[in-house]
């Protein structure tokens, strides 16, 4: 029997790889980096030429179908769960890979089996039906949701508290509550170089 490696497929959304790759240097961030440096694994994506069509909305679905905006037909969050475009995972799952997904955006859960999925805030799609998964959506699309108005009710806290103890690892609870300490520091300007 063949033995396949893991495919993990990482969506950046509006990274700026000049700042990413000072973070690189300034905090020793060697897995990231390697991810950045390595040309034989990465792949440079290109689709519309058309200002409005640059939406990064728009850019996932090209990227997750393969097509180009104007056949794919998606032009506003969560406009994906009102299509029929084949995307990526489908595809993946058909190849009998498990498949897992993390808020991909603007990605329609048509997953016969996934191993786990949880959709973005934006789009209106069934996640994987785990209780996390389920607790996970939840809370993001409460977050998002309430963060517009710069508040986050005590339910809200008290969930991303429990998601946060589960899977987060313990060696790492301290450098986690440092950096939301710090958060609070300067409107976050401590964030950015």
């Amino acid at each position: 029997m063949k033995k396949f490696k893991k495919l993990i497929l990482i969506s950046l959304n509006e990274i700026n790889f000049d700042i990413v790759k000072k973070y690189c240097e300034k905090y020793n961030l060697n897995s990231l980096n390697s991810i950045i440096n390595n040309n034989k694994n990465k792949f440079m994506t290109f689709s519309e030429k058309e200002y409005n069509f640059l939406e990064p909305w728009i850019q996932w679905v090209s990227v997750y179908t393969g097509l180009a905006a104007k056949d794919h037909k998606v032009f506003r969050l969560g406009d994906s769960v009102d299509t029929i475009n084949k995307q990526i995972f489908e595809e993946i799952e058909n190849l009998n890979f498990k498949v897992g997904a993390i808020s991909p955006m603007n990605v329609s859960n048509v997953l016969k089996s996934p191993n786990y999925f949880i959709p973005d805030p934006w789009t209106k799609t069934k996640s994987d039906g785990s209780f996390w998964s389920e607790l996970i959506s939840k809370v993001l699309n409460i977050a998002v949701n309430e963060n517009s108005k710069n508040k986050l009710n005590l339910t809200t806290i008290i969930y991303l508290i429990l998601i946060f103890l589960r899977f987060v690892r313990i060696k790492n609870y301290i450098s986690f509550v440092l950096l939301f300490i710090s958060s609070f520091k300067k409107n976050g300007k401590n964030l950015y170089f």
